[in-house]
Formats: structure tokens, C-alpha cells, sequence
């Protein structure tokens, strides 16, 4: 039988920088992240906007009654670490969108909680013991990097659906130049493959 190592096994990328924000902070820091450097939320290799508001409100309950899990939000911006300008490409989410768009609902009012409770029904604050996110930022420099990093952190465990990688597959074939042209009218507005 032969041997292997666990340190040959190629690693995928990760972000070197992360902090906590509160989602009392949340709509500051993504403001901040739009105005310096771009942040595009939902970049063309994002699935879209696809949970129901009740996937929302569970969502949001479980981080509210103490849900430790659920909380990272990847983003990719060429340059963060200091290597220089971010060229032509903006910050971008890589994953977290959903969790991102949930959040930032319950914040307006638009989803309810606990059997239909808004955010403005509460009289004080989440603040951060309570409620936050861990944003990760990576620096990837090239476009096909942050592609495979999607497909990396999206093929091993969470659950998308094949189409939806496949989506992003084909995005990482013409970025390489490996000929297939994926057009937007291919796919319908949440994230299908349309049929031939």
C-alpha cells in the first residue's frame, strides 16, 4: 500500500485578513467597502439572491439565539494585503451573499422574526457578543482565482446545486480562454441553465 502525506495535499486559498463586524455596523463597513474599493456583492458568478424570506428568518433567529456557525462572509480584493493597487478588478463577495442579504433585510424591517417581529420592534441592540459576522478578505490577484476559490469553497460540502457551479465552471473556462462563451441570456434570472 502506498503512503501518503497529508501535507501533499494541495490546499485551497484563504483569506489573510478577518474581522468581526457587528450588524449594527454592517451597512457602514459595506459603504466603506463600496466607496474604496468597489464592493460588488453580487458578481456575476454569485447564484443570486435565492433563499425565501423564511430561510431568511431562520437564518437570523439562529445567529439571535446564539448560532456560532453561519457567520463568515468571504470577500476577494486584489491589492488588500499591500501588493499593490487593485488593478481592474473590484472587491467582490466570494460567499455569504444570502446570510449578507438576510441580515441586512431583518435590519429594514423586511423580515420578521419569532413569529413576526421586526427589527424595529426591539428596543435596544444586538451589538456585537450577539450578533455579527467574520468577514474574511483575500487578495486573489487574477479573476480565474477568485473563480476556483468560489467553486473551492462552494463544491465541498455547502450545499449548490450542480448547474449552479457549473455556472461558475464555465465562467473560469473564458477566463482561461479555454473557448466556451457562457452568455447572460443562458441563464434566467436566479441562477438556471435555460433549456435549449
Amino acid at each position: 500500500m502506498v503512503k501518503i502525506k497529508f501535507r501533499d495535499i494541495p490546499r485551497m486559498s484563504f483569506a489573510s485578513y478577518q474581522c468581526n463586524v457587528s450588524w449594527d455596523f454592517l451597512e457602514q463597513m459595506l459603504e466603506t467597502y463600496t466607496d474604496g474599493f468597489g464592493l460588488e456583492l453580487n458578481p456575476d458568478f454569485q447564484r443570486g439572491h435565492v433563499w425565501t424570506d423564511e430561510q431568511r428568518s431562520a437564518y437570523c433567529e439562529w445567529i439571535l439565539q446564539g448560532g456560532r456557525s453561519g457567520k463568515d462572509i468571504f470577500f476577494n480584493c486584489p491589492g488588500w494585503s499591500g501588493g499593490g493597487g487593485r488593478g481592474n478588478m473590484n472587491m467582490v463577495c466570494v460567499d455569504g451573499l444570502q446570510r449578507l442579504t438576510a441580515v441586512r433585510m431583518f435590519m429594514k424591517d423586511e423580515v420578521t422574526i419569532f413569529g413576526g417581529s421586526v427589527f424595529s420592534d426591539f428596543d435596544d441592540s444586538p451589538g456585537m457578543l450577539i450578533a455579527d459576522f467574520i468577514f474574511h478578505v483575500n487578495d486573489l490577484p487574477t479573476r480565474a482565482e477568485v473563480l476556483q476559490w468560489y467553486i473551492d469553497l462552494n463544491s465541498g460540502g455547502t450545499v449548490h446545486r450542480p448547474y449552479e457551479i457549473e455556472k461558475v465552471r464555465e465562467l473560469l473556462a473564458i477566463e482561461c480562454g479555454d473557448g466556451y462563451r457562457v452568455k447572460e441570456e443562458d441563464w434566467t434570472e436566479n441562477g438556471h441553465r435555460k433549456e435549449e
